[in-house]
């Protein structure tokens, strides 16, 4: 993976956690952000969340995201109750949009 391009690399780990397939991960939608399409959401092999914007994955992709045909839906405030602890460890400080600053976090340089 030494001569991919940080692009590649985000799409390559993500598309690893779902299986290749973004119809295998659960949309995150966006209640405050009306323009917001949202976020896919999948889990790496150590039970981390993996993270892409669906506007992000189109960019990288080309494909259009229809939030009906994944695995599942939830809300930003549900993942949020349902990450809490984990969100509490890995962004300690309450600054910012946390599901903004995992993709951040989770972008490979």
């Amino acid at each position: 993976m030494q001569n991919m391009t940080s692009s590649t690399k985000q799409l390559y780990l993500f598309l690893t956690a779902c299986s290749g397939s973004w119809r295998n991960t659960v949309h995150i939608s966006c209640q405050e952000e009306t323009d917001n399409p949202g976020y896919l959401l999948a889990v790496d092999r150590d039970g981390q969340p993996v993270i892409l914007p669906v506007q992000r994955f189109y960019e990288l992709a080309g494909e259009q995201i229809d939030p009906a045909e994944c695995c599942g839906q939830i809300t930003e405030a549900g993942f949020e109750s349902l990450y809490a602890q984990y969100l509490l460890w890995r962004l300690p400080t309450a600054e910012g949009h946390p599901l903004r600053r995992l993709c951040e976090k989770t972008e490979v340089t």
